[in-house]
Protein backbone atom coordinates (compact mmCIF):
# COMPACT_ATOMS: atom_id res chain seq x y z
CA UNK A 1 0.00 0.00 0.00
CA UNK A 2 1.57 3.53 -0.79
CA UNK A 3 1.04 6.25 1.36
CA UNK A 4 0.61 9.70 0.78
CA UNK A 5 3.22 12.25 0.35
CA UNK A 6 1.16 14.58 2.60
CA UNK A 7 4.90 15.86 3.85
CA UNK A 8 6.38 16.59 0.60
CA UNK A 9 8.37 13.90 -1.63
CA UNK A 10 11.74 12.36 -0.82
CA UNK A 11 13.87 14.82 -2.16
CA UNK A 12 12.15 17.77 -0.02
CA UNK A 13 12.79 15.44 2.89
CA UNK A 14 16.25 15.18 2.66
CA UNK A 15 17.21 18.41 2.01
CA UNK A 16 14.96 19.16 5.12
CA UNK A 17 16.84 16.66 7.05
CA UNK A 18 20.15 17.67 5.89
CA UNK A 19 19.22 21.24 6.43
CA UNK A 20 18.39 20.36 10.19
CA UNK A 21 22.10 18.34 10.61
CA UNK A 22 23.54 21.47 9.37
CA UNK A 23 22.31 23.47 11.59
CA UNK A 24 23.07 21.39 14.27
CA UNK A 25 19.88 20.04 15.02
CA UNK A 26 18.02 16.28 14.64
CA UNK A 27 15.81 16.41 11.57
CA UNK A 28 13.25 14.76 14.10
CA UNK A 29 13.27 17.52 16.09
CA UNK A 30 12.16 19.80 13.31
CA UNK A 31 9.61 17.57 12.41
CA UNK A 32 11.42 17.39 9.24
CA UNK A 33 11.68 13.70 9.29
CA UNK A 34 8.37 11.22 7.72
CA UNK A 35 7.46 10.21 11.12
CA UNK A 36 8.03 13.22 12.92
CA UNK A 37 4.68 14.68 12.35
CA UNK A 38 2.58 11.07 12.91
CA UNK A 39 4.06 10.45 16.14
CA UNK A 40 1.02 11.89 18.88
CA UNK A 41 3.20 14.15 21.19
CA UNK A 42 2.66 13.20 24.76
CA UNK A 43 0.02 15.69 26.41
CA UNK A 44 -0.71 15.38 30.20
CA UNK A 45 -4.17 15.82 31.04
CA UNK A 46 -5.38 16.07 27.26
CA UNK A 47 -9.16 16.13 28.67
CA UNK A 48 -8.33 19.86 30.51
CA UNK A 49 -7.27 21.25 26.61
CA UNK A 50 -9.03 23.39 24.58
CA UNK A 51 -9.85 22.42 21.06
CA UNK A 52 -6.92 24.38 19.93
CA UNK A 53 -4.49 22.63 21.95
CA UNK A 54 -5.63 19.14 21.11
CA UNK A 55 -5.02 19.65 17.53
CA UNK A 56 -1.85 21.50 17.40
CA UNK A 57 0.11 18.67 17.77
CA UNK A 58 -1.59 17.08 14.81
CA UNK A 59 -0.79 19.85 12.25
CA UNK A 60 3.02 19.88 13.11
CA UNK A 61 5.15 18.99 9.95
CA UNK A 62 2.55 19.84 7.39
CA UNK A 63 3.97 21.94 4.22
CA UNK A 64 0.75 23.31 4.35
CA UNK A 65 0.64 24.19 7.99
CA UNK A 66 4.55 25.70 7.58
CA UNK A 67 3.63 28.07 4.48
CA UNK A 68 0.47 29.50 6.13
CA UNK A 69 2.75 30.93 9.07
CA UNK A 70 5.22 31.68 6.58
CA UNK A 71 2.74 33.40 4.35
CA UNK A 72 1.58 35.08 7.63
CA UNK A 73 5.01 36.22 8.77
CA UNK A 74 5.34 37.75 5.36
CA UNK A 75 2.04 39.69 5.65
CA UNK A 76 2.12 43.38 5.45
CA UNK A 77 0.92 45.54 7.83
CA UNK A 78 -2.45 46.79 7.71
CA UNK A 79 -2.65 49.90 6.09
CA UNK A 80 -2.94 53.58 7.73
CA UNK A 81 -5.87 54.88 8.29
CA UNK A 82 -7.23 57.63 5.85
CA UNK A 83 -5.87 61.31 6.74
CA UNK A 84 -8.76 63.34 8.36
CA UNK A 85 -9.96 63.76 11.84
CA UNK A 86 -10.09 61.09 14.20
CA UNK A 87 -12.46 61.11 16.87
CA UNK A 88 -9.75 58.81 19.38
CA UNK A 89 -8.84 60.06 22.51
CA UNK A 90 -11.30 62.91 22.37
CA UNK A 91 -13.37 63.58 25.77
CA UNK A 92 -17.05 63.99 25.89
CA UNK A 93 -18.05 67.34 24.38
CA UNK A 94 -21.37 67.67 26.25
CA UNK A 95 -24.24 69.27 24.73
CA UNK A 96 -24.27 72.94 23.83
CA UNK A 97 -25.94 75.48 22.05
CA UNK A 98 -24.04 74.38 18.59
CA UNK A 99 -25.30 70.68 19.39
CA UNK A 100 -28.81 72.05 19.95
CA UNK A 101 -28.34 74.06 16.43
CA UNK A 102 -27.78 71.30 14.82
CA UNK A 103 -30.07 68.67 16.18
CA UNK A 104 -32.90 71.67 14.87
CA UNK A 105 -31.09 71.84 11.93
CA UNK A 106 -31.80 67.98 11.05
CA UNK A 107 -35.43 68.44 12.06
CA UNK A 108 -35.85 70.74 10.30
CA UNK A 109 -34.22 69.60 6.72
CA UNK A 110 -36.13 65.93 7.84
CA UNK A 111 -39.10 68.10 7.77
CA UNK A 112 -38.41 69.35 4.54
CA UNK A 113 -37.90 66.46 2.68
CA UNK A 114 -40.78 64.27 4.21
CA UNK A 115 -39.40 62.46 6.97
CA UNK A 116 -36.63 60.78 5.29
CA UNK A 117 -32.92 61.47 6.43
CA UNK A 118 -30.79 64.19 5.39
CA UNK A 119 -26.98 64.78 4.00
CA UNK A 120 -24.38 66.69 6.26
CA UNK A 121 -23.76 69.57 3.89
CA UNK A 122 -27.74 70.04 4.16
CA UNK A 123 -27.65 70.05 7.82
CA UNK A 124 -24.46 72.45 7.82
CA UNK A 125 -26.47 74.82 5.21
CA UNK A 126 -29.83 74.87 7.50
CA UNK A 127 -27.49 76.02 10.80
CA UNK A 128 -25.40 78.07 8.97
CA UNK A 129 -22.24 76.44 9.93
CA UNK A 130 -19.37 75.17 8.16
CA UNK A 131 -19.87 72.01 6.72
CA UNK A 132 -16.46 69.97 8.84
CA UNK A 133 -17.70 71.74 11.73
CA UNK A 134 -21.15 69.88 11.41
CA UNK A 135 -19.66 66.89 10.60
CA UNK A 136 -18.19 66.82 13.83
CA UNK A 137 -21.16 68.03 15.79
CA UNK A 138 -23.38 65.34 14.00
CA UNK A 139 -20.95 62.72 15.38
CA UNK A 140 -21.04 64.13 18.89
CA UNK A 141 -24.92 63.82 18.19
CA UNK A 142 -25.11 60.19 17.09
CA UNK A 143 -22.03 58.87 19.24
CA UNK A 144 -21.94 60.62 22.92
CA UNK A 145 -25.72 62.00 22.88
CA UNK A 146 -27.30 59.65 21.05
CA UNK A 147 -30.17 62.13 19.13
CA UNK A 148 -29.44 61.66 15.66
CA UNK A 149 -28.78 57.95 13.62
CA UNK A 150 -26.39 57.87 10.96
CA UNK A 151 -27.43 55.86 8.17
CA UNK A 152 -24.79 54.67 5.52
CA UNK A 153 -24.61 52.77 2.23
CA UNK A 154 -28.25 53.90 1.53
CA UNK A 155 -27.79 55.08 -1.53
CA UNK A 156 -26.31 54.13 -5.25
CA UNK A 157 -24.25 55.32 -5.79
CA UNK A 158 -23.54 55.89 -2.36
CA UNK A 159 -23.52 59.94 -1.65
CA UNK A 160 -22.33 59.49 1.89
CA UNK A 161 -23.83 58.99 5.04
CA UNK A 162 -27.62 60.30 6.26
CA UNK A 163 -28.80 61.86 9.07
CA UNK A 164 -32.02 61.47 10.86
CA UNK A 165 -33.61 62.18 14.22
CA UNK A 166 -33.90 59.43 16.36
CA UNK A 167 -37.34 58.29 16.84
Amino acid sequence: MVRKKVEGDEVQRRAAARAAREAGESPSARNATTGGSKQRTHVPGRNSLDHEERIEPLDRGKQWFEAAERAAERAEPPPAPPPGRSFTGRTDPGYGREHQAVFQAVAKAEQRHGGNAVYAHEVARTAGIPHDRAKVLLHDLVTSQRLVTKLERTDDPDLGPRYETRP
